[in-house]
């Protein structure tokens, strides 16, 4: 696929995100995802309890989050080279992380991004999708046990 097409349909600026879903997620999908990107990225965990900035995702704050055990909201930046991608821990039951279509500007940090993907469903072993923010059943890309699928609307 061309750069400059992948850059027209997918990865423009139009003042919204783009979002990287694993739907029907388990907690046991988080520690897996959590673990993969703990030993693998650069990246900040926003530990709301304790308002401090770690290197890396607590799961029990998250936990204590969704168990209501804590009202303190918690949040993740991954460095994906110069791309950072976010996760909010909203909810237990979907991996949602998001990212700036801006900052995806060669089929280089495509590639990357493709491979974030590849790796988070060889991990989980689910399928992992690229939408418009907030919207899970426009699926850009998808990619499930190395396989992707581009889709250009």
């Amino acid at each position: 696929m061309k750069w400059e097409t992948l850059k027209e349909k997918i990865y423009y600026w139009d003042g919204a995100w783009l979002d990287i879903y694993v739907l029907n997620a388990s907690r046991e999908d988080w520690k897996k995802w959590i673990e993969y990107v703990n030993n693998k990225f650069e990246l900040s965990f926003y530990h709301g309890e304790n308002r401090s900035e770690e290197k890396q995702i607590s799961f029990e704050a998250v936990s204590d989050l969704w168990d209501g055990k804590t009202e303190f909201t918690n949040d993740a930046t991954i460095k994906l080279d110069k791309m950072s991608i976010k996760c909010n821990f909203f909810d237990d039951a979907e991996i949602e992380n998001f990212f700036d279509p801006g900052e995806v500007e060669s089929i280089e940090d495509h590639n990357k991004l493709i491979n974030y993907m590849i790796e988070m469903s060889r991990i989980i072993g689910k399928t992992v999708i690229m939408t418009p923010e907030n919207r899970p059943e426009l699926v850009y890309i998808s990619a499930n046990n190395g396989e992707t699928k581009i889709n250009l609307y």
